[in-house]
């Protein structure tokens, strides 16, 4: 029995220990500056955690441009453009499709917002929708379809607050800030 306490003691130290080292293998303080960008790299958001802001921001835009807010509409596509960005990055595989998707539906949605075109924003959003549960089921994601909510997802935010888009949308906005 002694002998079993005794195992079980120093199978935990040998675990606490690993798990002491795994950690400092994984600090982004110390350690080679490889160490601490392989510790960076590992916790980056995957394409889940990505998509979760993107459905948000696509949600967004289309009851910003059903309200005329159409400076909202083009804020939101654009930001939604730019989160993609960070998929793009942490997941290379995955760069082309979401380029893709980007120039076949968000860049024509872009356009209808800066023509302030309810009608056929609602197309392109539409086409856009079919785009994305096809490549929800193309990549093996077939359990995710995006459906419309009843509700803005920030439903705080006044939708209906007449704008309308930048000739510029990078305009009055700041790199890095």
């Amino acid at each position: 029995m002694r002998k079993q306490v005794a195992y079980a003691a120093i199978g935990l130290l040998v675990l606490a220990f690993l798990g002491f080292a795994a950690e400092k293998a994984r600090d982004i303080y110390n350690g080679t500056l490889e160490q601490r960008v392989d510790a960076l790299a590992s916790i980056q958001p995957g394409l889940g955690t990505v998509m979760i802001e993107y459905g948000n921001r696509f949600t967004d835009a289309y009851f910003a441009a059903k309200g005329g807010n159409w400076g909202l509409a083009q804020y939101q596509i654009k930001e939604a453009t730019e989160i993609q960005e960070v998929g793009e990055i942490t997941r290379p595989g995955k760069a082309g499709l979401l380029k893709g998707f980007e120039h076949t539906y968000l860049d024509p949605l872009m356009e209808a917002i800066e023509a302030q075109d309810w009608t056929l924003f609602q197309e392109r959003f539409d086409a856009a929708v079919n785009g994305c549960n096809g490549c929800h089921a193309a990549t093996g994601h077939p359990y995710i379809k995006y459906t419309l909510p009843e509700k803005p997802v920030e439903a705080y935010i006044d939708f209906n607050l007449k704008s309308k888009p930048k000739v510029n949308p990078e305009e009055g906005e700041e790199e890095g800030k």
